[in-house]
Order: C-alpha cells, then structure tokens, then sequence
C-alpha cells in the first residue's frame, strides 16, 4: 500500500520545492536566538560607581565600585561606565533591584510558554501557514515597540509578548516543514543552523551598536523579509487532508510536480482520501482532539511525559548557561558569539547520527556528555587551581552547551515523529512547555554568580536522568509519520490500517474533493476516480 511519504519521495523527494518550503518557513526562525538571548546583553552589568546626595564623591576605587554603599551609607543613584547601554544601565537595576534582572528574564520566558501553548493548538485548529506568518509579524511589531519603552515595567510586559511570538515561531517551525519531506531527510531539520546563525549575528550586532534599544530595533528590521515567504509556502498537506479540504492537498501536489518537474502520480487521490477517512473513522467516534488526546492511552502518556522532561533538563540548562554567559571569564561577545557557532559543527553530525545510529542511541550520546561536561564544570569549580578554573569552566560550559544544542536537534525529530499528525502541533506545543518552564526558572536556579557548584549539580543530575529516560521512548528510524491516532504505530501498522479501510469504503461523493471515491477491495477499483 502507498503512502504519503511514496508520493513524496515519486515527485522528487528533497528537490526544488522542498528546498524552497524549508528556506521560506526556516528563515522565519533566523532572528528567534538573537531575539530570545537579548537579555544576555541588554541584563549585563557595567562597572558602576556609587552617588550620595547626587554626588559622585571621590573615594578609593575599592571604595566605590560596584558597591551598593559607602561607609555604611547607601548609594543615591549610580554611574555607569563603559561605552554598553544596556537595561541596567537605563533604569539602574543594581543592587536593591537586582532582582529585576531575573524577573524580566522570567517574564519573557512565561511569554513563550504562552506562545508555544497557544501555537501548538491554532496549528491544528487554523492551519500552520497562518499562525506562523500571525505570530512573525506580532514577534516584529513587539520588538519595534519595545525599542522605545521608558521604564523596565514597560520593557518586562512588552518582553512578554515578544515571548509569545518567539514560543509561537519555534513550535510551528520544525513540525511543519517536516511534513513536506522524505523519511530520510527529516532529521535535516534539526541541523540547519538559523538559530546559532542568529546568536553569532546578535554578538557582532551587540559590539556594534553596544545598545538594548538599537538591537531590538536592528532585530525587528532582520525579521521582516521572512514575511515574503506568504507568498510562496502552502499550507500543509497532510493537515488539509486530515480537514477533508482534498482539493486543495491535491493542487499543492501539482504545484509539487512542477517544480520538481515531476508528473503527479495516479494515485495521488487515493492517498489523500486515506488520511482523510481514517481521521474521518476517528472523529465519527466521537475524537474532538486536543491537549487530552496526546495523554490518550499508556503510550501516549509516557512518550508526551518523557518529551516534556527533556525539553525541561534541555531548556534549564541551555538557558542558564546562555544568560549566565556574563559571568563566564573572557569577552562578552565572544562567548556569546562562540555559544552559536561552536553548535554548528556539532549539530551538522546528528544528521548522520540520526540516520545511521537511530534517534535513540543519538539522544543517548548527546544527553551523556553533557552530562559528564556539567560534571566536569562542578569538580574544577571546587578542585582546580585559581590559575586554570576559569578556562576550564568556560571551556566545559560551551562543551555542555553544545551537547545539549546537539540533543536536542535529535529530540525535536524524535519527538515530532512520535506524534500522528492530527496531534502532532498539540504534542510539539505541549512538550515544550517543559522547555519554556525550564527557561522560566532558568534564571533562578542556574546562578553562575552565586550558586556556581549548586547550578552544575543541578544539570549534572537532571542529565543523569535523561541517560535512562531515553530508554523508555521507541525508535522512530526509518518509519512512516502516523497521521491519525487510530493508527497504533509505525509503518507496517499504518499499513494495516489502511487495508481496512479498504474494505469499508462506500462509494460516495465528497464534495470538498470533488471527487468519487469507489468501494472494491482492490488498489485499482479505488484509484478509478473521477471528476465530478
């Protein structure tokens, strides 16, 4: 029995329209690190100089930098020095309002929680075109107007909301492309660099123009030529065929076949009415899907709660390093900039690693190392000599963050293959809720200033934990996308179940196809369909 992924690989495979699909809809992503890191320089803090009585009084420099009092006398205001404007030096968040820093931090990341939650259900209820292309152009107008905010109120709650169309963006993003390409290509996702490519241009912005408000600007600027994607990229398939709207799956088909200039396969029909009759089968028995449906079942239970946990160790501990890069030893903006790029070489090797080992072996080696790199960190924090912790932290730190880069690249195609497509955008959106509950409390729980051997304990452990867990998940190599939640698994069991449906097919008219569907136990009754 053919399947949808057949009729992709018959009208080329990863050719032209893939190429193009994947470009249009990832590029929508290239400004989401840069967005969702600004903090690593905006919550910087510059050397600063105590005022008493609004007088900059002359002391010793032991006496008066950095330092909230002098003399037992608290500091009326503050100097800031250096050429960086960042929101600390804009509305003095040092000292008794340090903990502000955390807290706009916090708020952008409970921004993307909401963001990922409300994303993962208007992509299956409005369709993935439209709610990407909606939340990139409110991720831009945000970031124009949060360019302009005059008090760090202001700057928190519009950070929420550029926190909404970052969760929103990186939920739709990855699943939907996926549905246009080849078993064997999918895992390409995963290693195309448009996030770290952001970070790395974020870093030079940030040497550049040394301003929070300019980046935002600059940020909002960048973001806006992956509009232009509207023009070109359909709306997914499979989710049009799941909807019953054949027609219109049909025509993306064509338009497939031109491009690729490949002749549309006869039976192009016949796979779509299949996707649509057994979603069909499931919501005659009463299937309304939602967040409930992918906790449906054992199976379903364990793959969304195992994925969740991950999401969170990752998002914990990719975070608390990325905000924490301040207090790492060395350039600001070379660690930032080396955060993005070292990822690059690394992530390039899960596509291989996904294909050849599987996605669970390849989950199993990333979550270990970093496991072993984040223990590497707390034994030279407490152990090594003055003289070389420093670069050994750093050095460990950007290994761990890379290792958790490189898992999960694998755990977002594991992850989404594990779903059938009428609950894939539910279970994606649903998942990584863990991450944005991971980066919500990232600020709190990984503190690089204070809690430095407390932090690496922290990620050491979670990851010990995601080693074993990794072995309650079932491999996905090489195996059919399920469409429906009536199928069981896999790619034999699709099969099965589209032989049943065979022999329960009525002939009917489905007016939103246009086409008669003809009962008979054989491929070539079904496939004689015509015109109406």
């Amino acid at each position: 029995m053919q399947t949808f992924e057949d009729l992709i690989d018959e009208l080329g495979g990863m050719s032209k329209f893939q190429v193009l699909v994947v470009f249009c809809i990832v590029s929508c992503q290239f400004t989401i690190g840069w967005s969702m890191l600004q903090m690593s320089y905006a919550g910087m803090i510059p050397d600063f100089t105590c005022l008493q009585d609004g007088v900059n009084h002359t002391f010793s420099a032991n006496e008066t930098l950095n330092v909230c009092s002098v003399n037992g006398t608290s500091c009326s205001g503050y100097v800031f020095h250096g050429s960086d404007d960042t929101v600390i030096s804009e509305w003095d968040l040092v000292c008794d309002r340090k903990w502000v820093k955390a807290t706009i931090t916090s708020v952008q990341m409970c921004g993307v929680l909401v963001g990922a939650l409300l994303a993962g259900q208007m992509g299956d209820v409005f369709g993935r075109r439209s709610s990407l292309y909606f939340f990139v152009l409110m991720h831009i107008t945000f970031n124009f107007i949060a360019a302009f905010s005059t008090s760090w109120v202001m700057f928190a709650a519009l950070r929420f909301f550029i926190g909404i169309g970052i969760g929103a963006i990186v939920v739709v993003v990855f699943p939907y492309p996926m549905e246009f390409l080849p078993i064997k290509w999918r895992p390409l996702l995963s290693i195309i660099p448009s996030w770290t490519l952001g970070v790395a241009l974020f870093s030079v912005s940030a040497l550049i123009l040394k301003n929070w408000s300019h980046l935002h600007i600059a940020c909002g600027v960048l973001s806006i030529p992956s509009l232009l994607g509207w023009g070109f990229v359909p709306e997914s398939i499979r989710w049009l065929a799941t909807k019953g709207r054949l027609k219109e799956a049909e025509e993306i088909f064509v338009k497939m076949a031109r491009l690729n200039r490949k002749t549309l396969p006869e039976n192009t029909q016949f796979v779509l009415q299949q996707i649509m009759l057994k979603e069909r089968e499931a919501r005659d028995k009463g299937r309304k899907y939602s967040y409930i449906d992918i906790f449906r079942g054992w199976r379903m239970t364990k793959i969304t709660l195992v994925v969740t946990f991950f999401w969170f160790c990752m998002a914990l501990s990719f975070y608390g390093i990325s905000f924490g890069v301040a207090s790492l030893s060395g350039s600001l903006y070379l660690n930032i900039f080396l955060l993005g790029v070292l990822e690059i070489p690394v992530q390039t090797s899960t596509f291989f690693f996904n294909n050849k080992f599987g996605r669970q072996k390849t989950s199993l080696f990333f979550f270990a190392i970093t496991c072993v790199s984040c223990l590497g960190c707390l034994l030279a924090y407490l152990f090594a000599p003055d003289g070389i912790r420093g670069p050994a932290i750093n050095g460990l730190s950007l290994t761990a963050k890379m290792m958790v880069g490189s898992a999960w690249s694998c755990i977002q195609t594991w992850g989404s293959e594990l779903y059938p497509t009428v609950t894939r955008n539910l279970g994606y959106g649903f998942t990584n809720t863990g991450a944005r509950i991971g980066g919500i409390v990232a600020p709190f729980v990984i503190d690089l200033d204070n809690r430095v051997a407390l932090s690496y304990a922290v990620m050491s452990g979670l990851f010990l934990a995601c080693v074993f867990l990794v072995f309650a998940l079932e491999e996905t190599k090489g195996k059919a996308l399920e469409d429906s939640l009536a199928c069981n698994g896999g790619s034999a069991d699709n099969a099965d179940h589209s032989l049943s449906l065979k022999d329960k097919l009525e002939q009917e008219e489905d007016t939103s196809s246009g086409v008669i569907i003809y009962k008979g136990p054989t491929g070539k009754e079904l496939n004689n369909v015509a015109k109406v």
